[in-house]
């Protein structure tokens, strides 16, 4: 298809194609002419991947390009991807690592994890993003245990996991965008749970005369 046509069924500018090209986002078509290429059905499914990362998923451009190029990667294992796609979604979360009370709350996420039984790396980034939330809990005045907080989430995240890596088709791509889309509807599953509940609360809640 021309690259017009691409535009179309992509949902995305010509201009922005351009864009994707130029910073090798997108890899080049087959050239027909000097000025011009035809593109294909990968072309495609890759901007619908880059807009789902970069629109819902809201990453940055820097951090999608990153993930491509383990995808792009054939020597990359499944694991390997997704601990590059865990580093992309937690990046903006560790930018203050050397805080004294992260460094605090490390030790005690650590524990944590270990309790729990998960095999997590040692650097792994969701160790340092759940100790700058706990670390964030406690500036906040919450000083329970870091496991009387998060067992019930933890227990919850192993359920869902295990649910999705089960239904997961196979493919470096899947992969990747539905951990994305999954993170982002659980998110807004729960926000909408707490709006229910606080309705039926509301409605629940005796009135009073004044």
């Amino acid at each position: 298809m021309r690259i017009s046509s691409l535009s179309r069924r992509g949902g995305v500018s010509v201009a922005t194609i351009k864009f994707y090209l130029r910073e090798r986002l997108l890899p080049p078509g087959t050239l027909t002419a000097r000025n011009q290429a035809d593109y294909d059905e990968t072309h495609l499914a890759r901007i619908k991947m880059i807009r789902t990362l970069t629109g819902i998923g809201m990453m940055s451009l820097s951090a999608v390009r990153e993930v491509l190029a383990a995808i792009d990667d054939s020597c990359v294992p499944q694991r390997e991807l997704y601990q590059v796609l865990n580093g992309a979604l937690c990046a903006q979360l560790t930018a203050s690592t050397g805080a004294a009370s992260v460094v605090r709350a490390q030790a005690h996420v650590d524990e944590f994890i270990e309790g729990v039984g998960w095999r997590v790396g040692d650097d792994a980034p969701g160790r340092t993003a759940l100790a700058q939330v706990v670390a964030a809990l406690r500036d906040l005045g919450c000083t329970s245990e870091v496991e009387e907080v998060f067992l019930p989430y933890a227990r919850a995240a192993e359920h869902l996991a295990v649910r999705e890596l089960d239904a997961m088709p196979p493919g470096a791509p899947e992969l990747v965008t539905r951990t994305v889309l999954f993170e982002v509807a659980f998110a807004v599953m729960r926000r909408m749970a707490y709006e229910h509940l606080m309705a039926l609360r509301d409605a629940d809640s005796p009135v009073t005369d004044e």
